[in-house]
């Protein structure tokens, strides 16, 4: 029967001890929860004074027409964000489709710059009598074009800037084996190609097969043609197994042996 009565005695003591623990239990998760949120809280005040608005922008690489306050105003109106939120990469492709940019990088300086590099276009050609285009054919403004009139001049009524751009490249490349080197080319309204070269001498290639034309001419030269370089005017590369020479005398031959001799000399334009 006393055995009973201690038992008895502990049973208050027991729910007491469950009460503090669950209070400590309790007291523990709360702290826990507060300790979560001041953590989350202290990490979103952290992020927010460092995530603030852009101050500088710097720009660095050689530039030649581009000015690099033009770059500076082009990247400040496309910045979305604070310091930490701006996509660079879609800020740098942005920056790559300007026709002055060749590429583009663009990283962040502590605690509030962007750095931004730039590597310029090079202009390749003239555009008719004012313009010029870089290697992809796009329209390049430039104030100053004093030091570019060495440059070859692309003209055409017939096609875009893009399409000229391509056929100067390639037709440029199919010449070297000749060392004629391009200085103008033209495209009239009828699609007919032309070819101005640097010692003078005019191609005349006709709407199509560009290329295989240019090749036909490389062997007509290797075989020969090429110690005839002071006297020639004008070839006539519109045949289609050959091609026609007209010379600085007013003469005219057949430089393949299916080309006449007395072939209508209004062909040779």
């Amino acid at each position: 029967m006393a055995t009973q009565n201690r038992r008895g005695a502990n049973r208050p003591q027991a729910n007491n001890k469950g009460r503090i623990d669950r209070f400590i239990d309790g007291i523990s998760r709360l702290l826990l929860v507060s300790l979560s949120v001041a953590a989350v809280y202290g990490i979103n005040m952290l992020f927010q004074a460092v995530n603030k608005p852009v101050t500088e922008i710097v720009v660095v690489g050689e530039l030649s027409y581009l000015q690099q306050q033009e770059l500076v105003d082009l990247v400040s109106t496309e910045i979305g964000g604070g310091f930490l939120t701006i996509d660079l990469e879609d800020l740098r492709q942005n920056l790559q489709r300007h026709p002055w940019v060749d590429s583009a990088s663009i990283r962040r300086q502590w605690p509030s710059t962007l750095s931004v590099r730039v590597i310029e276009e090079v202009p390749i050609a003239r555009w008719g009598e004012a313009g010029f285009l870089n290697r992809l054919g796009e329209q390049l403004d430039i104030v100053d074009n004093s030091a570019l009139e060495s440059l070859p001049v692309l003209r055409t009524q017939f096609g875009s800037s893009q399409e000229m751009m391509e056929s100067y490249q390639m037709l440029a490349a199919l010449l070297q084996p000749t060392g004629l080197k391009l200085v103008e080319l033209q495209r009239d309204n009828l699609g007919v190609w032309r070819v101005e070269t640097a010692r003078g001498i005019k191609l005349v290639l006709g709407r199509d097969q560009l290329g295989d034309k240019l090749k036909r001419l490389a062997l007509a030269w290797n075989s020969g043609l090429q110690n005839e370089l002071d006297n020639i005017k004008t070839i006539d590369l519109r045949y289609p197994n050959g091609l026609a020479v007209a010379w600085k005398d007013g003469s005219l031959i057949g430089a393949q042996h299916d080309i006449r001799a007395n072939a209508d000399p209004s062909v040779i334009g």
